[in-house]
Formats: structure tokens, C-alpha cells, sequence
């Protein structure tokens, strides 16, 4: 027969500690006004009798769950993914649990993973809001009544602070990469127009074509191999082929280069190549990719901190920040390298 051994409690520390309930409390709260003898005491007796302090009824009473909800479209996708780990570290340092909750991004699922964390009484919140900002998830934002960080994309009220790539620069940058190797001729192949990030280095892809004196050559229905297909063998049969190739996210990289890769057309020699967003393969691929990387640690340390900060009272005025992406030189593009 087992029998089911009952958890330390805090009586059970003060009375091995030969304090007060009160000492015991004080400890656990921060060690304020407790002598670090008395200090050191107390933990050593928390350490050996497995002591946990819980957390639910400390919540109750001081109104703080030490939790931070984070919402993503998708935790299949390596970006989020990727952020969801490292803002995971952040809050662990800071004693936050990370409440992790996809929306596919679908207003609808966005709103109701709002009312899920507000149920778990979340003390802050990171988010990637959904393609549309809507008078709804505004208004849920605002009842959640906590600090909130967007990153990727900002919330449409800049009421709220917000941590995203610098998508429009990083774009004129790469554009500008392809027009030193000569092309004048660049077809940015995109995704979705109405996806914020999309819109930005489309902006700024335009914004280095036009200082060039070039003509702005978009196809935004490049969502699978047919559509990508159909989109640059277009231009490619048109007068004044083009002789280069911005994927404005990755999945339209990937299909750039699987249909030259299938219509023997050459990259660089041919058609150079340039992609927004690094994905596996593209430095083993040969041709390999240059891509613009964004940095994806430094926006979830960035758009994590932010938030403590945030939550701790120290900085409550909105924060609007741009992290740089870094041009990664390789060899689609016309660049000799190793």
C-alpha cells in the first residue's frame, strides 16, 4: 500500500527553522528585513525538507501569478519557435512561467487565447498580433489590463509597445546588394500584402529601386510551387527578362529556387538571388543563399526585457523598437565565397 507522503509547509520550515511564520514569509517574498544569518538558515531548512512555496495562494494575495502569456501563430514555425525559447530563458531568470498559446493566426483564435490568459490572471503579455487588427482585440488588450509587448508586427494603437525586425531598411539593403552586382531587372516575389512584415520590405525593396532609376517588378501570389512557378516564368518570357529575384519571406525563396533549379536557369549567373529570412539548407544548398538573418535572439531579449521592465513599473510609457537584421553574403547572389 502506498502511502502518499504530505508536502513541507511553511509551518513545518518555521518550526524546523525555530522562527516565525511570519520570518518564513518574509523569506520567500525576498528576504526583506530578515539578517542574512536568519536568511541563510531559513533556505538551508526550505532546501532540506523540499520545501515549495505556493505559488496559487501567493497569487491570491499579492494579485501576482508570476506568469507571462505568449501568443504565436505557430510553434511549428522555426522564427517563433525560436523566440518562444529564448523569451522562455528570460522570464525563467526572473521567476515567470512562460503560458504558450498558438492562434494560427486567426483574429477569432487570438481573441479567445486572450480570454484563456486572462482566466490564468497573466501579469504580462507578449504577443504577435493577428494579420488584421480588429476593434475587438483592441478592446480585449485593454480589459487584460496588464503591460503588453508585440514583436514581429506592432498592434495597430501604438498604445502598446512593440520590438520588430527593421524589414523596410534590411529590404533596400539587399535590393541595393543586387543592383551593385548590376541587375537591373529584380522581381520581389512576396507573400501575403496585407502581412505587415510583407508590406514593409516591399516598401522598402520599392523605396531602393526607385532611388536607382528602376522599375518596380512585384508578383504577391507566390504562396506555392504553381503560382511561383507561373509568376517568374512570366517575366522570365517577357521583354527585358528579369536578372534577379527579393523573396520577400522564405517560402517564396525556397520555390525561387526550385523553379530555376527545374527550368535550368542558372543562379547567380542568370538570375541572381536574394531571400528575406534564413531557413535550413540555404548555406548547404549550391548554389547557397544569401539571405537577409533576422535576429531573432536579440528580439526576444529585447521584446522580453521590455515587458519585465514593464511589469516591474520601471519604464510604463510605450517602447517602439527596431532590431537590425544582418545581410548574410553567399553565393546566389553573384558573391564569390567559400
Amino acid at each position: 500500500m502506498n502511502i502518499r507522503r504530505s508536502r513541507p509547509t511553511l509551518h513545518d520550515v518555521a518550526r524546523a527553522a525555530g522562527v516565525g511564520t511570519t520570518t518564513v514569509s518574509r523569506v520567500i517574498n525576498g528576504g526583506h528585513y530578515v539578517g542574512p544569518e536568519m536568511l541563510a538558515r531559513i533556505q538551508r531548512v526550505m532546501k532540506e525538507l523540499g520545501y515549495q512555496p505556493n505559488v496559487a495562494a501567493r497569487s491570491l494575495k499579492s494579485d501576482r501569478s508570476r506568469t507571462i502569456g505568449l501568443i504565436v501563430p505557430s510553434i511549428t514555425d522555426p522564427f517563433f519557435a525560436r523566440f518562444a525559447s529564448v523569451a522562455e530563458v528570460h522570464a525563467r531568470r526572473k521567476d515567470y512561467v512562460l503560458l504558450l498559446l498558438t492562434s494560427q493566426d486567426k483574429a477569432q483564435l487570438e481573441l479567445e487565447d486572450l480570454q484563456i490568459l486572462e482566466r490564468h490572471r497573466v501579469d504580462g503579455l507578449l504577443l504577435v498580433p493577428p494579420r488584421s487588427s480588429s476593434k475587438a482585440l483592441l478592446q480585449n488588450l485593454r480589459r487584460l489590463s496588464v503591460p503588453i509587448v508585440a514583436f514581429d508586427r506592432p498592434i495597430a494603437s501604438r498604445e502598446f509597445s512593440s520590438v520588430v525586425s527593421d524589414n523596410n531598411t534590411a529590404a533596400q539593403h539587399a535590393v541595393r546588394h543586387l543592383i551593385h552586382h548590376g541587375r537591373k531587372r529584380i522581381l520581389c516575389l512576396g507573400g501575403d500584402p496585407n502581412l505587415h512584415t510583407i508590406r514593409e520590405r516591399m516598401k522598402g525593396a520599392t523605396t531602393a529601386l526607385k532611388a536607382a532609376g528602376l522599375d518596380v517588378l512585384a508578383e504577391m501570389e507566390a504562396a506555392d510551387y504553381p503560382s511561383a512557378e507561373a509568376a517568374i516564368m512570366k517575366h522570365m518570357s517577357a521583354k527585358g527578362k528579369i536578372d534577379a529575384i527579393f523573396g520577400l519571406y522564405n517560402q517564396s525563396t525556397i520555390l525561387a529556387y526550385e523553379v530555376m533549379q527545374n527550368h535550368g536557369i542558372r543562379v547567380p549567373e542568370r538570375v541572381s538571388l536574394i531571400g528575406f529570412d534564413d531557413f535550413a539548407l540555404a548555406a548547404t544548398l549550391r548554389p547557397s543563399i544569401t539571405v537577409v538573418r533576422q535576429a531573432i535572439e536579440e528580439l526576444a531579449q529585447t521584446a522580453t526585457q521590455l515587458l519585465l521592465s514593464h511589469m516591474a513599473g520601471e519604464n510604463n510609457s510605450p517602447q517602439h523598437i527596431e532590431v537590425a537584421s544582418n545581410l548574410v553574403i553567399r553565393q546566389s547572389c553573384g558573391c564569390t565565397t567559400a
